[in-house]
């Protein structure tokens, strides 16, 4: 895949969440499948805070080769960041904004920056191209996590 594919595919995640969130009802967005699992609202919010993270990170692989790269607990960030007070279009409005400014500004690089790399402090070196292939996925992911959870949810009503 090109780089201009790869940074089309990481632009479209946004959309690509607002599709699932557009279809869940608000009943559904607080209610988990079993005791333990993240709701979808919860999902949501956590893909909000990881493009955050994963928007910094590129940043610092474009512009600071041999950087570090912090990794977080993203169960700690959901149990006390106040994930069940923020909505689904506060959650998408920040997803939209930071992909199409990440995205504007990765299509600035040269070919060289794709290759700088950085150590993450779970996952060990990294690449920027692999940290952008990572996030292209993330929200991909999360959206097709969103649509089958919001099934499991109806069939067990």
């Amino acid at each position: 895949m090109s780089h201009a594919e790869l940074i089309a595919r990481y632009e479209k995640g946004a959309a690509a969440l607002d599709k699932a969130l557009a279809r869940v009802p608000e009943h559904l967005l607080d209610r988990a499948p079993s005791p333990g699992k993240w709701t979808i609202r919860q999902i949501a919010v956590h893909l909000a805070d990881t493009e955050l993270v994963a928007a910094t990170r590129i940043r610092f692989l474009a512009a600071e080769p041999g950087c570090q790269l912090p990794g977080f607990n993203q169960d700690t960030w959901a149990n006390t960041l106040g994930y069940a007070e923020q909505t689904p279009e506060q959650v998408l409005a920040l997803i939209r904004a930071v992909r199409q400014s990440t995205a504007a500004m990765l299509r600035t690089l040269p070919e060289s920056a794709w290759a700088h790399t950085g150590n993450h402090s779970k996952r060990g070196k990294v690449t920027l191209m692999s940290e952008v292939e990572l996030y292209a996925a993330h929200a991909e992911h999360h959206a097709q996590q969103i649509r089958e959870l919001q099934e499991k949810i109806r069939a067990a009503t």
